[in-house]
């Protein structure tokens, strides 16, 4: 493997930007045909996200699934409610897929706009960002219990009521 002797210029981050701490939540199930859905609210905290907005997300998915643009396999997952700053929303959901992947979506939403999903139009796409990856991570672990377990109706109980809360 060749060296980097050199990092200027690589993965600069703007002079005016600053790293904050934000809060992950749960927020309750989200039950959807087909599959059953843990769901975390990421927000700094000062921008908490409201019920108003919580149950327009809520709708949106059941909207997508109803619709038949969101289709499941009768799985497990999460789905991570984002606030980024004052204008964004993103909507991500997860679910497990061929016993030890997880399958993404990723939706958008600007100010007082409607969730829009992210095409696929490059090959770099958004997946998710450091404060994203915190219940991702803990998802992650959480999957690794399960698989590791007997797999019975009490393991996905055990999985589906292991939850994150805490700071990322």
């Amino acid at each position: 493997m060749k060296e980097l002797v050199d990092l200027v210029g690589l993965g600069e981050v703007p002079p005016g930007w600053s790293h904050i701490r934000k809060e992950v939540s749960p927020g309750g199930a989200q039950p959807l045909p087909g599959a059953y859905l843990k769901w975390y609210d990421v927000h700094s905290p000062d921008r908490v996200i409201s019920e108003a907005e919580r149950d327009q997300a809520r709708r949106f998915l059941e909207y997508e699934t109803d619709s038949g643009a969101l289709a499941f396999r009768n799985e497990l997952g999460f789905v991570i409610l984002h606030r980024s700053g004052a204008a964004f929303h993103f909507l991500i959901v997860c679910v497990w897929r061929e016993v030890n992947e997880m399958w993404q979506v990723l939706y958008l939403k600007e100010a007082d706009g409607t969730y829009q999903q992210i095409p696929d139009a490059e090959r770099f796409r958004p997946v998710q960002c450091v404060w994203e990856l915190g219940p991702t991570s803990h998802e992650r672990e959480a999957r690794s219990r399960y698989l590791s377990s007997p797999r019975d109706e009490a393991s996905k109980r055990a999985y589906v009521e292991d939850l994150y809360t805490g700071t990322v």
